[in-house]
């Protein structure tokens, strides 16, 4: 049940379909948004589950949308700043946001981590929760502070990866427990009642940014690895891919999409494009 805690100005921050689906339910259940900041179309190919936001622009015509490239421009500062907001609150937002910006409203940045904070904090945590052949991960809603996702801690969710997960499927499950987990503790946060518990340092590990290149396979991993490494870069992400000559001596690309592990046996299945360069 929501309180009468409606009066905080919220700024909404976000990315790709879990962003969409959770600016969707923030607006919808009736809180004090007072903008919602999103990614220009320039930058679509760097966001593997680019969504374009513009229907939500449309539907909800008096909250204004921004499109921007970057949050560290000086006219996007300023524009944050302008509104005034209690609470920001970030989604799957990968660019680093300015000081200028998280440290404005007086309830702090608060966003949404694809892991299990203090564990696997930094870049694509669920392309490699699924590459190491991990059992589960999770969502951690945080406030951000001056480290890389190491905030006090709102709240978390587990989110079970079973050998027949992809990247998509567990996209799918965020896109539903994702706006859950907000909606939750949303209330709490804006009323100031809610919990911060302390990130364990000693728990800490960190996890790399990733490439298209960097999908490249090494076959001589074994069958589930390889199975592993396939299965976490399939679409909407850049996918898997190996390196081959054609018939006529010219490099391409082999795009392995799709894999899976039957009798002992690796299948993959695959398409042939032109090395880019």
């Amino acid at each position: 049940m929501k309180t009468d805690k409606r009066d905080e100005n919220v700024l909404l921050i976000a990315n790709e379909k879990a962003g969409y689906e959770t600016v969707q339910r923030v607006i919808g259940s009736g809180y004090n948004v007072k903008a919602v900041f999103t990614s220009h179309g320039k930058r679509k190919h760097n966001i593997a589950d680019y969504v374009d936001f513009s229907p939500l622009g449309k539907k909800y015509k008096d909250i204004p949308f921004h499109y921007i490239t970057s949050p560290k421009e000086p006219l996007v500062i300023e524009k944050v700043q302008s509104y005034n907001p209690d609470l920001i609150l970030v989604i799957s937002w990968s660019q680093i946001l300015p000081k200028e910006i998280v440290d404005f409203p007086k309830l702090g940045t608060v966003g949404v981590h694809y892991s299990l904070l203090p564990e696997r904090r930094g870049g694509a945590p669920l392309v490699w929760a699924i590459i190491d052949g991990l059992g589960k991960t999770g969502l951690t809603l945080f406030y951000y502070d001056e480290g890389v996702d190491t905030g006090d801690i709102v709240d978390q969710v587990e989110l079970e990866i079973t050998f027949q997960d992809t990247v998509k499927s567990m996209l799918e499950r965020i896109e539903i427990a994702l706006p859950q987990l907000v909606e939750k503790n949303l209330d709490a946060i804006l009323a100031g009642t809610n919990q911060r518990v302390k990130q364990d340092e000693s728990k800490a590990s960190y996890t790399k940014a990733r490439t298209p290149k960097d999908g490249e396979i090494n076959w001589s991993l074994s069958k589930e690895q390889i199975y592993n490494f396939i299965r976490a870069q399939t679409l909407p992400y850049p996918c898997a891919f190996s390196k081959i000559i054609d018939k006529n001596g010219k490099p391409k690309k082999l795009v392995i999409p799709c894999a899976r592990l039957e009798d002992d046996k690796l299948i993959v299945e695959g398409y042939v494009e032109d090395m880019e360069g």
